[in-house]
């Protein structure tokens, strides 16, 4: 949801490593960190006189020779399956990372939600930022090393405009999230349907006393305006991308160093104090996924309609927000020297 650093390999191993000359600039040996944002001290690269020892990992190459060796031996079709699992694993690794990050991002926070509007907890606002933000925090520690934890479609499209994330993996980057989210939902579902019947009687309402619709998506207070629900989606979302922008720096330690939980107690302090007014999604995916859920789960398509087609606002605003951010971060913060043309 939140960094954007590139996908990054797990820590060096003594037996998986490979000494080239400093000066040499062997195409054989690419970098595997060359897609992250971090520093060159941090990529585990260690220098030793005239040497640099690289970290090298065959199973994350591009063309792993160890595929080609277990395809040679696969004697049986079921060895075939299992390689072709492993192939496509191999081959989708970020996507899959990206799925399982938001789908137990969305089951934890739609968790919290729920033990607030089942009445199964004294209710606190504090409850929920807190619940929240160590969601966030579980989700990045889950898939940050390889996805690099966006679980959130505004923080991907926002990255791809800047120039920090390729545009070909957009697509697949959302749609990994929204199955996530759906599926997040699902599994909270099937936990607990059962305090749900017993809250609303078996009968799903998605507004009034006996409302649990809001477990799964958002819904602002009745109070609040559609202006006002716009400009807290904006204005919080921009606040979010423009703390994962400038803790993507790597000059800007230590916070670029403990990056997800940076983003983990941002989200708290946006959601404390702005996130009365309206829910608050800061995640179209997030509301997304859930909201078709529960119009097949039992509430119906009135979630999609209610408070005047309030689903638009969390499902678009967020977009704008991030590309708010994306810019104040880039005219105000953004010290990157600018070339000559």
């Amino acid at each position: 949801m939140f960094a954007v650093r590139g996908p990054s390999p797990p820590p060096p191993s003594p037996s998986h490593t490979i000494t080239i000359p400093s000066n040499a600039s062997d195409p054989k040996y690419p970098s595997p960190w060359s897609d992250t944002m971090v520093d060159f001290a941090k990529n585990g690269h260690r220098l030793h006189g005239e040497e640099i020892v690289m970290p090298h990992y065959p199973e994350y190459d591009d063309n792993p020779s160890v595929s080609d060796n277990y395809h040679r031996h696969a004697s049986s079709p079921q060895d075939g399956f299992v390689f072709r699992l492993q192939q496509l694993r191999h081959n989708n690794r970020e996507c899959l990372a990206e799925f399982l990050g938001t789908l137990v991002l969305v089951l934890l926070v739609n968790g919290v939600s729920a033990s607030q509007v089942l009445n199964v907890a004294d209710k606190s606002w504090l409850t929920m930022t807190v619940g929240n933000g160590m969601a966030v925090m579980f989700g990045i520690s889950i898939c940050g090393h390889i996805s690099g934890a966006h679980m959130n479609p505004a923080i991907t499209l926002t990255l791809w405009l800047f120039g920090r994330f390729p545009r070909r993996k957009v697509p697949i980057y959302c749609i990994a999230q929204l199955l996530g989210a759906f599926l997040g939902s699902a599994v909270l579902y099937s936990i607990i349907s059962p305090a749900i019947s017993e809250f609303d009687g078996g009968v799903r309402q998605i507004l009034g006393e006996k409302g649990s619709a809001g477990i799964f998506a958002t819904y602002p207070p009745i109070y609040i305006g559609t202006g006002t629900a716009i400009a807290s989606e904006v204005i919080g979302t921009a606040l979010l991308c423009l703390l994962v922008h400038a803790t993507a720096h790597p000059s800007n330690q230590p916070f670029n160093s403990i990056q997800g939980c940076i983003v983990a107690a941002g989200v708290m302090a946006i959601l404390t104090s702005l996130g009365y007014t309206s829910g608050f999604a800061l995640n179209p995916a997030r509301d997304i996924g859930p909201r078709i859920f529960t119009a097949l789960a039992g509430w119906g398509p009135d979630v999609f309609y209610a408070f005047d087609y309030y689903a638009l606002i969390p499902t678009l605003a967020p977009f704008l927000g991030a590309i708010l951010g994306g810019l104040l971060y880039l005219i105000f913060i953004d010290h990157e020297p600018v070339s000559n043309c």
